[in-house]
């Protein structure tokens, strides 16, 4: 069912293309109460394609899909990246249940320079606390960015990644351990009886 909501969102979203927007995660594998930090990076090269120049990110605006079920998101634990400079005015939204606005917009000339040259870098990192088990949980998210000076977003991309949660396992004690905590017992019982 999740597949079939994250492919919805894909579809009714934007127009999938190259992998200009990814999303992982630390981690392929997580216990329950483990904290899952997802980074979101923008491949310039992607975004680029045939044009000659190289494209100055201005800022962005996404919407990331989670798994609110088995998820929690960690209250102000969104860190922006550097690259839309000191000065940009970002903010996380939350829209509902597991879904959330991510927005980031630059107002000064210094992308230019930040950016220059690179093939790609991150745009934010998140985190959130595993609740409850699964198989196959999943952050999702479309993208639109904009060319520095442009408040107008053009669709980039659709991506998602998933992983799973495992319920924490506890190891149980030895049957050695066992016998000899039941022995010594014994012995405590029998001097006690004695006296």
């Amino acid at each position: 069912m999740k597949k079939f909501i994250i492919g919805l969102f894909a579809l009714v979203g934007f127009s999938a293309q190259a992998a200009i927007i990814n999303i992982n995660t630390d981690q392929a594998s997580y216990n329950v109460g483990d904290t899952i930090t997802a980074n979101v990076w923008i491949d310039i090269v992607e975004l680029q394609g045939s044009n000659l120049a190289q494209p100055i990110i201005g800022g962005f605006v996404m919407s990331l899909m989670a798994d609110a079920t088995s998820l929690s998101y960690n209250d102000g634990s969104i860190m922006f990246g550097d690259k839309l400079g000191a000065g940009a005015l970002s903010a996380l939204l939350p829209l509902g249940f597991g879904v959330y606005s991510i927005q980031s917009a630059a107002f000064t000339p210094s992308v230019f320079t930040l950016q220059a040259g690179l093939t790609s870098f991150e745009l934010f990192s998140l985190e959130f606390t595993a609740l409850s088990s699964v198989s196959d949980a999943l952050f999702g998210l479309t993208a639109s960015v904009s060319e520095f000076g442009s408040f107008v977003g053009t669709p980039v991309s659709t991506a998602s990644t998933e992983f799973s949660v495992e319920a924490t396992s506890v190891p149980a004690p030895s049957t050695g351990v066992l016998a000899l905590l039941a022995c010594f017992g014994m012995m405590v019982s029998r001097v006690k009886a004695r006296r």
